[in-house]
Parts: structure tokens; sequence; C-alpha cells
């Protein structure tokens, strides 16, 4: 268990400063609030397709090169993509003229630095699978100490939104530098093997396929949020980025069971190690989660009352409970190399989160359907996923 609470302290500490850094950004404007959290949704679902490398080395646990290649040539293209229609992606949301312009400017900064961004998440992930402890930590300090620095001069300035953008980048570089040197990856260089890149995308399609449909949901659920109104969707911006960057814990019971499993051949085995573990961690997470949450209501709520970003907050994380079973069922599936199970989740979220936000914008449920439409989300994928996995066990 050490291991995990040094992965769950890790948990805490990138939620507690991914909301501070939101919070500079709150700081500005109510037209900052609302533009940060679009661009939060569509970073997600960017994030998950540059990530395939990411995907297969988890899956493999060796090719880092060759899952490192992969990495940088699904971001490039995403790059270029971002640059080249960030306009009409602006306009998928119903936001203000002003809005659409910071936006727009967020996106194209966010296309330009991209690359950077993804180098440094590749490496972190390649340290954090070798449970390489100490660099974890010192990179942590050194992205974050960066990035709130610069975001402080943004805001002592007067900066706008799209001014934090090009400080994460700036905190991306200097840390992917420190990665390169203190993991020893360049001295694992050597010319990568086609015929491995496509094995490695092969593996790697359905968790892809998984998170592509997953921020499909996010998009949906978001854009149908946008029709609450300004001020719903500011309470809605301030709730619902609370909870997902819950994720930054709950998404370690995954990376934990897949330690705790990588050396177990026996499914069987593995099976009865992933229930232990569950239970090992269920009750630390939850606590880590609500504490943290609530904790961050005063730096998030910006120009919002504090009350109501309370209750709002509360409400919203509850999927913080709901989404463990899922990561920890999910850590099981990848460590036996099924991820065909996981192809249809992100498609059970597109499925159970369009009706909830409907039936939240045309009935007086409003912004209570989407405080819990999450939560629901997660029960049915991981009660779809569980019955994969008893599936495979017997």
């Amino acid at each position: 268990m050490k291991q995990f609470f040094i992965f769950l302290f890790t948990g805490f500490s990138i939620s507690v400063l991914d909301l501070i850094d939101t919070a500079f950004g709150n700081q500005i404007s109510l037209d900052s609030i609302c533009v940060m959290s679009v661009m939060s949704i569509l970073y997600w679902c960017i994030d998950c397709i540059c990530r395939i490398g990411e995907y297969a080395y988890t899956i493999k646990m060796k090719y880092e090169i060759e899952s490192f290649v992969l990495e940088i040539i699904a971001t490039i293209i995403c790059s270029i993509l971002v640059i080249i229609f960030r306009n009409p992606i602006s306009h998928i949301y119903n936001l203000t003229d002003r809005q659409y312009e910071l936006l727009n400017l967020c996106l194209l900064w966010k296309g330009l630095l991209l690359v950077f961004a993804k180098i440094e998440s590749f490496l972190y992930t390649y340290i954090e699978l070798n449970c390489m402890n100490k660099q974890i930590l010192i990179s942590n300090i050194i992205f974050y100490s960066t990035m709130i620095g610069l975001d402080v001069i943004v805001i002592l300035l007067h900066g706008e939104c799209y001014h934090l953008i090009i400080t994460t980048g700036m905190a991306d570089i200097i840390t992917g530098i420190y990665l390169i040197v203190s993991s020893k990856f360049i001295k694992k260089i050597y010319r990568p093997k086609l015929h491995i890149i496509m094995e490695l995308i092969n593996c790697s399609k359905n968790i892809l396929i998984n998170n592509a449909l997953g921020r499909g949901a996010t998009i949906i659920f978001n854009v149908s949020a946008s029709f609450l109104g300004t001020k719903y969707y500011a309470l809605h911006s301030v709730g619902y980025s609370i909870a997902t960057s819950m994720e930054s814990i709950t998404d370690r019971c995954c990376t934990y069971q897949l330690i705790k499993l990588k050396t177990t051949k026996s499914i069987q085995t593995k099976y009865k190690t992933y229930k232990d573990t569950f239970k090992k961690t269920f009750i630390p997470t939850m606590i880590v989660c609500y504490l943290t949450a609530i904790m961050m209501i005063f730096p998030m709520k910006g120009v919002i009352d504090f009350k109501e970003a309370l209750i709002v907050t509360l409400m919203y994380n509850s999927q913080s409970i709901f989404i463990q079973p899922y990561e920890n069922i999910r850590g099981f599936l990848i460590s036996c190399e099924d991820t065909k199970s996981l192809r249809f989740g992100g498609l059970v979220g597109i499925l159970v989160r369009g009706p909830i936000s409907i039936i939240s914008i045309f009935t007086p449920i409003g912004i209570y359907g989407f405080a819990f439409g999450v939560s629901i989300d997660f029960i049915v994928r991981y009660i779809y996923l569980k019955y994969k996995a008893v599936n495979i066990v017997n």
C-alpha cells in the first residue's frame, strides 16, 4: 500500500494545483470562467487521441521508444487540425462573441504548444509506471511552481485567459527537459521498428476508441450545460471542473491495479488481487477526493456565491465515489490485455449522458441532472465491465 499512498498524494497534489491554475482563470472574468471550462473539455478530447502512445505503453509495459514515437506522430497531426479548424470548433458551443474570440485564441496557442505537453505527459507516464518516485515528486514541483508562478504574473499584468495557456506550455517545456534527463530516457533511444509501432496501434486502439467516445459524451454534456444560461453554466463549470479534477486522484486506482497485477500471470489470481486491492483503496480515495473538493471551493468559485458553489460541488463530486469501481475494473481488464471490453465504455457514456442532458435542459431538473449524470454514467459503465470481467475469469 505504500506505493498507492504515494500515488494518492501525487493525485491529490495534481488535483489541487490544477484547480489553483484554473482558479487564476476564474479570477479574470465571468467570460474567462466559461471559456476555460470549454477549453478544458476540448483539451481532454484532443488529449485522448494524442495519448495513444501512453495507452500502448500502459498495456505492454515495454517498447517505450516506439510508444513515444507513436504519441508524437498523433500529437503533430492533432496540432495541425486544431490550428486549422479552431474557429469551427469554437462554435459548437453556445457562447457570446467575446467568449468565441477568447476561445479561438486559446485553441491557437494550445495547438502550437501541444507537442511539448505530450512529450512531458508521456515521460510522466513512463516514470509513474516504473515507480520512479523521486522523479515524480520533483517533476510535479518543477511543473506547478513554474506554471503557477507565471500565472501570477499574468494576473498581476491583467492578462487574458489565453495567456494562461501559454504559461502552461512553458511549464511543459521546462518539465519535459527535466524528465528526459532525470529518467535517462534519452539513453534508451534506438531506431524504432515500424512493425512494433503497428502492433502498438492495434493493441491500443480499443482504449483510444473508449476514451474518444467518452470525451464525446463529455462534450455533449458540457455543450448541453451551456444552454442553462451564463449563471448556471458558470456554476456547472465550477462544480464540474472540481469533480473532474478529482480524476487525477481516482485515476491512480487504475494505475495501482496495473502495477499490482503486472507480475501475475493467472487470470483468477489477478481477479482476486484486483478485488482485495479495490477494498483497501476505496475509502482512502473517497475521503481524499471529498476533502480536496471542499478545500478547493474558495479559490475556484471566483465571483460566484460561496453557498451556491458549495452545494453544486458536493453534488457533482458524487462521481468520485462511483468512478472508483470503474477505474479498478478497468485496471484489471487492461492488465489482462482484454481491451476489447473497454471499447464500448465511452459509447455507454454517450447513451447515458445524452438523454440526461436533454431532460435536464427542458425540465425543471436543470443543473441537478448535470450534477448526478456523470455518477449514473459510471455506474452503468462499471456494471458492463464487471460483466465482461466475470466472463473472462469464468
